[in-house]
């Protein structure tokens, strides 16, 4: 049976025909090739023309739209406009809009406009230098300034001869299209139209159940807090439509596993895939020296063979169009850049303006449409903890598919250029499977966080998707400072507040950060862990923290003195960052929270509020570390100083109350007390207490049947109601143990989570002691898969710049380059402890009997020593053992 794909060239009926037209002549010609495979399909070549003609059609400027989501802004260079991206959700299409506003580029200056000229001399990229006046937060008054419009950004910033390498300005390190959109108020992931050119925001309704909840919590709220909360719930409380996507992953044939240079991309392109929702389809380079092999392909798979390399990428490419989200893991450092340098060799000979890909300063962009690239997605510190819930550590495709979605890559032997065709097929199709699934993992909840947490940080979703938390926090700053026409204050201005004045505990922090108290050694029951409901944001709001009002000008406010510093805050003005901070803070606990608990609302309106509570959540738990992050540019360390010191007071006055009232504190850690065996009107008398004391508020986070603390501070296990073990900080939870003891270190806590009663240790313990004694047999018999010892670190460097101090997991990469193997920063390097060498070899490189059973009998013992310990159990006293061998030789 033959197959047409014409779907994708239906601009037109006459396009149409002309493409059956000519896939009928390809077919007649290719007849007696098309049998090779009864599940591969031959599609046409689809004409360069044709390609050009696509995109030109997806991206030229619209002025007329209905209600879409603003999904992105760039800025054409060649035009010098701002270009914002509008994702239409009944077509399934990005749509671009140029500014027509004539919205220019500018930075200010403090000094006047004829002392600017002098400096500046006869530039011709200078529009205009006029006086402008904006509200300066750190003085707290108006101030008069200058601002410099010019025609290009780069005038501004990045060029040469650029206007902040010449003057002190202000505002010039923020790129032009943010700038843009706080200018314009615009509120990316949200829904506009358009209307003779003009943009215009779409208003939507919220049930009356909502609208209730609101009121009530605006009741709650402080007055200069109910505009920003009423504003924060209109913008959130927009619907998050489904965002079209295909995720996209390329093989390359290059010798010896080499990774290949993407500018220089001298290597064939021999297989590509796509995969969405309904769509699987591979594109193979025919190679007649390559042997079929076996198609173990999925029976809904597409299989594409192509005779050229150029036939592949321009269908590729044209086949990309239809997807106005593309997902690739690590697409910006290589499939995307390599295809875009490819298209361009002379064996491809596609212009620029034939690629859809674009790209710009270490990201690839697509001119049709957003690229979330995945690897840089996960990588992002407060996603993996707040949104994932540290479900995954290791930040590879293999490592985070294994955490969220319990599936791992296909693995094999040899290169990628000698696998028969199917296989090589196989492989990519998989990655390319394992890709979309995580952009559209639980429910699609990655991309709904993406727009949700657009919404508040006022950045583009392929930027935010790539960029840190600290970027996201500066733009919804920002925004609010252009909104209340505040000069953003240089870094030099913030440096003036002063230092810190405690002493930092933790090595290389410059103030002493929250309280950790010395836990109670042994077995709690019934332990309730009471938590501070977003304590520092709490502490912002509360204390009116930001920049600009920890130590702030007016005298009367010295008089605020926060404890142990004697730094104060201001009681005249609310910060900005507190103003944004209490306002999502106050949402986030007083609103979405209880919506998400509702029983009468649709479960659409409450996967929503969910959404944007995890959202708020991810938002609000790095809005207090970036105030000490001397990279960030509102940097302020009185700030961060005062908030810190703030959360240890407030812990402490809490511990005292608990005390006070006899309940027993077995351990406190930042944000979180846990109480033993506390009475539930003594739990109620202590929440009511921070309420009415602190205005802070306290909730209770869990109840274990017990808690197992260790001495180590931030290590511990407990054991929920419903038999669930919860672990802190344990070495056999950490990625890089090995396979073996992880899983000795389970079945131990699974004995452990069967304990109901004091009584039940003691059996506990005798079931551990067997445990152990048979693992210990297995390993010293090395009876363990070489697999299951390895060790599996990260190079977190290219291996020539370590000199000094070279670890074991370098050493066994130094091997691996010996023999023949490219390792880069960013490899996993599996290897395992030896006898021989340098003590550790790759794991591929080793032979059982160069296993050191001694290293791994040590890192057993240290491993079982922190929950054992816990337990007061120690594995040479209990058993009257001299010798850790005698322990598990010795008689039950």
């Amino acid at each position: 049976m033959l197959f047409y794909n014409v779907d994708i060239l239906k601009r037109s009926e006459m396009q149409a025909q002309q493409t059956l037209d000519s896939l009928n002549v390809f077919v007649e010609e290719k007849k007696e090739t098309i049998a090779e495979s009864p599940k591969s399909k031959r599609l046409s070549p689809n004409s360069k023309d044709l390609l050009r003609v696509k995109l030109e059609d997806l991206t030229k400027p619209i002025t007329e739209l209905d209600s879409s989501l603003l999904v992105s802004a760039t800025y054409d260079g060649e035009k010098r406009v701002a270009v914002l991206k509008f994702y239409e959700p009944s077509k399934n299409q990005v749509f671009l809009w140029q500014d027509n506003t004539r919205h220019k580029p500018y930075a200010f200056s403090k000094e006047i406009p004829d002392s600017l000229w002098k400096v500046l001399g006869k530039r011709n990229d200078i529009i205009e230098i006029k006086t402008v006046e904006k509200y300066d937060p750190l003085s707290d008054s108006n101030t008069r300034l200058s601002q410099i419009v010019v025609t290009d950004p780069l005038a501004i910033g990045g060029g040469q001869n650029s206007i902040r390498d010449k003057i002190t300005a202000w505002e010039a390190d923020i790129k032009y299209y943010e700038n843009y959109i706080y200018d314009k108020g615009l509120l990316v992931g949200t829904f506009y139209k358009i209307k003779n050119g003009i943009v215009e925001p779409v208003p939507f309704d919220t049930p009356p159940e909502v609208q209730s909840a609101l009121q009530r919590t605006l009741a709650a709220s402080k007055p200069e807090m109910q505009k920003a909360i009423a504003d924060w719930a209109r913008l959130l409380n927009q619907p998050l439509p489904y965002l079209k996507r295909a995720a996209l992953d390329i093989e390359v044939l290059s010798p010896e596993n080499r990774i290949p240079n993407p500018e220089e991309a001298i290597y064939p392109v021999v297989a590509a895939s796509l995969v969405s929702k309904n769509l699987k389809r591979v594109y193979l380079l025919r190679r007649n020296e390559m042997e079929l092999g076996r198609n173990q392909l999925p029976e809904e798979t597409e299989i594409i063979f192509y005779d050229t390399e150029r036939d592949l990428i321009i269908d590729l490419f044209t086949d990309m169009l239809d997807y106005p989200f593309i997902a690739t893991f690590n697409g910006d450092d290589f499939d995307l850049d390599y295809l875009y340098h490819r298209a361009q060799a002379p064996l491809i000979g596609l212009t620029k303006n034939e690629i859809p890909i674009q790209l710009g300063n270490n990201f690839a962009a697509l001119k049709h449409g957003v690229h979330i690239d995945l690897y840089k997605t996960f990588n992002n510190k407060s996603l993996q903890i707040y949104a994932f819930s540290n479900k995954y550590s290791d930040k590879t495709l293999n490592g985070v598919a294994e955490g969220l979605l319990g599936k791992s890559k296909i693995e094999f032997d040899g290169l990628i250029g000698d696998l028969p065709i199917y296989e090589l097929a196989r492989y990519n199709l998989w990655d390319t499977e394992l890709t979309y699934e995580l952009v559209s993992v639980y429910n699609d909840v990655l991309m709904k966080l993406l727009v949700v947490i657009a919404r508040v940080g006022k950045m583009p979703l392929d930027d935010l998707s790539r960029l840190g938390v600290s970027n996201w926090i500066r733009s919804m700053f920002y925004y609010e400072h252009r909104r209340q026409n505040a000069l953003i204050p240089r870094s030099e201005e913030l440096e003036r507040k002063g230092g810190a004045k405690s002493e930092a505990i933790i090595k290389g922090k410059k103030y002493k950060g929250g309280l950790v108290i010395d836990p109670v050694t042994g077995i709690h029951f019934n332990v309730s862990v009471l938590d501070f409901a977003s304590l520092y944001p709490s502490i912002i709001k509360v204390y009116n923290i930001s920049y600009e009002t920890v130590n702030c000008v007016h005298p009367e406010c010295r008089k605020n003195v926060i404890p142990e510093v004697g730094s104060w805050y201001c009681t005249r003005r609310r910060g900005i960052e507190s103003l944004v901070v209490g306002s999502l803070r106050d949402l986030r606990v007083d609103y979405y929270k209880q919506l998400t608990k509702s029983k009468t609302l649709s479960l659409e309106d409450k996967e929503l509020y969910k959404v944007v509570s995890q959202g708020l959540k991810v938002l609000l738990n790095a809005s207090y570390g970036v105030l000490g992050f001397e990279s960030f540019p509102l940097y302020c360390l009185p700030a961060a100083e005062a908030v810190a010191t703030l959360g240890r007071y407030s812990i402490t006055k809490t511990i005292e109350k608990c005390r006070e009232l006899g309940i027993g504190v077995v351990y406190s850690d930042t944000d979180s007390i846990f109480l033993e065996a506390p009475s539930q009107s003594q739990i109620s008398e202590v929440i009511a207490w921070t309420q009415r004391e602190l205005a802070i508020d306290l909730d209770v986070d869990k109840v274990y049947r017990y808690v197992a603390m260790s001495e180590r501070k931030k290590n511990y296990f407990g054991v929920l109601a419903d038999g669930t073990v919860d672990l802190k900080g344990l070495t056999g939870k950490k990625s890089q143990t090995p396979q073996f003891i992880k899983d000795s270190f389970y079945k131990a806590l699974e004995i452990l989570a069967k304990v109901k009663t004091k009584d039940d240790f003691e059996s506990a313990r005798e079931e551990i002691k067997a445990l152990l004694k048979t693992d210990y047999t297995r390993l010293k018999e090395r009876q363990i898969p070489m697999d299951q010892l390895a060790f599996n670190v990260m190079i977190g460097k290219e291996i020539s710049r370590y000199k000094d101090s070279i670890p074991q997991h370098v050493r066994a990469a130094q091997l691996l380059q010996k023999n023949g193997a490219e390792i880069k920063a960013g490899d996993i390097i599996s290897f395992v402890k030896t006898t021989s060498g340098e003590g550790a070899k790759p794991a591929k490189l080793a032979k059982p009997l160069e296993i050191d059973v001694d290293k791994y009998l040590e890192y057993m013992k240290s491993t079982f020593d922190q929950i054992l310990g816990s337990l007061g159990y120690d594995f040479e006293e209990i058993l009257g053992a001299t010798k850790l061998e005698e322990f598990f030789w010795s008689a039950s």
